[in-house]
């Protein structure tokens, strides 16, 4: 993980001379967890979980001072890749997560199987920091997005959304198994 304070040469000579560290500090985390939900950018496969008999329900492995995106994949070892949820009832096993701290099974699987989860991570409410390879790659995005919240400003917002948006495709195409089909346009 990386510190707030790893922002603030990107941040600080940009506000206002006084302005309180906490509220600096407060804006880079609402810039963050933005930033990772439009983007989708922090992924991790988390701990596998050990089904039990009887049991549909399971804690989500959650790494520390983060929050959950998204429920991106879902595979349990000897099964094979799950539907994630779906309306209706499922002709298999399906899961779905009814809080975003949770998993839960369509119907009850066999014992002792590892689910392991595929997911898109944001820091939580509570985060010190960011994960170091999201600041790597993505700091100067995150520290634009900081600034329009602090400073008001809507040009930068929308930059800062701009930039989103880009590396959403950007990171969505780098994990797709085929190139985009170019449509020709006569």
């Amino acid at each position: 993980m990386r510190e707030w304070a790893d922002f603030f040469p990107d941040v600080l000579p940009g506000v206002p001379l006084g302005t309180p560290e906490p509220t600096v500090v407060h804006q880079l985390r609402r810039a963050a967890q933005e930033f990772c939900t439009r983007t989708r950018a922090w992924r991790a496969v988390l701990e596998p979980i050990t089904t039990e008999a009887g049991r549909s329900a399971y804690g989500m492995p959650l790494p520390a001072q983060t929050a959950l995106v998204r429920l991106e994949g879902a595979e349990l070892q000897g099964y094979g890749p799950l539907t994630l949820w779906r309306p209706g009832p499922g002709a298999g096993p399906y899961l779905m997560t009814p809080d975003a701290r949770t998993v839960s099974f369509g119907r009850l699987v066999a014992a002792d199987m590892a689910l392991v989860l595929d997911v898109t991570l944001k820091p939580s409410d509570t985060a010190a920091g960011v994960d170091a390879d999201v600041f790597d790659q993505y700091s100067e995005v995150i520290a634009r997005g900081a600034l329009a919240r602090l400073r008001g400003d809507e040009a930068t917002r929308r930059e800062f959304l701009s930039s989103c948006d880009d590396i959403n495709v950007a990171v969505w195409r780098g994990r797709s198994a085929a190139r985009p089909r170019v449509v020709p346009y006569f």
